[in-house]
């Protein structure tokens, strides 16, 4: 940081502190700090009040309680009671202070922001009110949360915009443009713009556009994809340009910079041009089960780099897209979600092969996730060395509930086949000694060439 920088806030500091020492400024801050502390202590006294009325209260009999819709706004209240006894209450102090003649001008700015908080928190009660816990947390955390201490930020730079002027002071240079806070301010704002309106569209595509459209996920994903890089890179090229940064340098500066990363970074390169072509070619799509490195997973997100893949058992596996791309991949649901697995069953030879393959039907109807077109089917695989070999054939719609199945129908199989009394024999074999060989010769030592 500039030395002259440094001297001009000291000595804006200094200014500060001299007004500071003024009996009518610390007049309105001591009202200010009584306010805030008044109404946060008056909402704390009426929050158990408001429990007891809306039947949140454990102590409370339930059957006396609100009907669900307005015990929820009036729990909703606690939230807002705070900013809303401080507005109220600050105008009264406003009046008395005119009464008397003092000066209210600080009380007001200071009044702003109790009127910002209560206008935040009105928003978030009635977020919560209308939409899912889930789709409120994220609007809350990646829009409204944000904003809130954006314009809290411009509110303070607004109120002591006349006695320290923060905005025009130059912290550093970039390009040989000098950089202000102010000119950082505005750029983190318009990157924020631009990501949270990313994320909006994302959600509004995902959430109610490509639902109504029908349209295949693949593409919906594509979609959502491609949008948001758009949108973030627009952003960034956004943010740079309102620092004063000349994009057409930047320009010259990625052309030279080409030849070196296509060297230093060609997998992250090789990836990048991967999930390109991914999304646009939709082999893999999300919600596809696929088998990769002798591991089956289904496909949860399909980003630009990586592939991110959940098991059955709950592990998530981050594959780089190249792999994808250039690898065998085999998959389940591409064309038809469907899948057609076997059961293998051997019985004894004593079996009537028509009733096995009566039970094996049956078992296979009794079990509400194997389809019944196409049917299930039997087939007679051959005679074994210790068992008849069958094979039942059926279809399910996931392929991630084989185990689970194939399990099921193994215990039903087990059932039927021993209430008939029909046997799964095990391996067997028989041995046979020539009788021409006296046992005496055969335990006797072998005699060496030494001996």
């Amino acid at each position: 940081m500039d030395i002259s920088i440094l001297e001009r806030l000291g000595e804006q500091w200094a200014v500060l502190l001299v007004i500071l020492q003024r009996l009518v400024v610390q007049r309105q801050i001591v009202a200010l700090l009584l306010l805030a502390l008044g109404a946060e202590g008056i909402a704390r006294l009426l929050s158990p009040l408001l429990g007891k009325v809306s039947g949140t209260d454990s102590k409370k009999d339930s059957s006396h309680s609100l009907p669900g819709t307005l015990a929820r706004w009036l729990r909703a209240l606690e939230h807002i009671w705070s900013p809303i006894l401080a507005v109220g209450i600050g105008q009264g102090i406003i009046a008395l202070f005119n009464r008397y003649g003092w000066s209210e001008g600080l009380l007001r700015e200071g009044l702003v922001f109790f009127w910002l908080l209560l206008s935040y928190r009105l928003i978030v009660v009635l977020l919560y009110a209308w939409r899912d816990e889930e789709e409120a947390k994220d609007v809350h955390r990646r829009i409204l949360g944000p904003l809130f201490v954006f314009l809290l930020i411009l509110g303070l730079q607004r109120a002591i915009a006349g006695i320290i002027d923060v905005s025009g002071a130059q912290p550093f240079s970039l390009s040989g443009n000098g950089i202000s806070i102010g000119a950082i301010y505005r750029a983190a704002f318009v990157l924020y713009a631009f990501l949270a309106g990313g994320w909006l569209l994302q959600h509004i595509l995902t959430k109610y556009l490509l639902p109504r459209s029908n349209a295949d996920p693949g593409m919906g994903n594509t979609i959502r994809t491609v949008s948001q890089y758009v949108i973030v890179s627009a952003g960034i090229l956004a943010t740079l340009s309102s620092l004063g940064i000349d994009l057409s340098s930047l320009a010259i500066i990625g052309a030279g910079l080409s030849v070196g990363i296509g060297f230093g970074l060609q997998e992250l390169v090789a990836n990048f041009i991967s999930g390109i072509l991914l999304l646009f070619e939709q082999s893999i799509r999300p919600g596809d089960v696929i088998e990769i490195n002798n591991k089956v997973g289904r496909v949860e997100k399909l980003r630009i780099r990586s592939t991110t893949v959940r098991t059955n058992d709950n592990v998530e596996m981050i594959i780089p897209n190249q792999a994808l791309l250039t690898s065998s991949v085999t998959t389940y649901t591409h064309t038809d979600r469907s899948v057609r697995i076997h059961i293998p069953v051997g019985v004894s030879y004593k079996s009537d092969p028509v009733e096995v393959r009566q039970v094996l039907l049956g078992a296979a109807r009794r079990h509400g996730l194997i389809r019944a077109n196409p049917p299930p089917i039997v087939f007679f695989e051959g005679y074994g060395d210790s068992s008849v070999d069958f094979s039942l054939a059926i279809w399910i719609d996931d392929f991630m509930n084989m185990r689970r199945v194939s399990s099921d129908v193994r215990f039903i199989i087990w059932e039927e086949l021993a209430k008939r009394g029909i046997e799964i024999p095990f391996p067997q074999r028989d041995l046979h000694l020539r009788s021409s060989i006296n046992w005496d010769e055969l335990l006797q030592k072998p005699k060496t060439d030494e001996e």
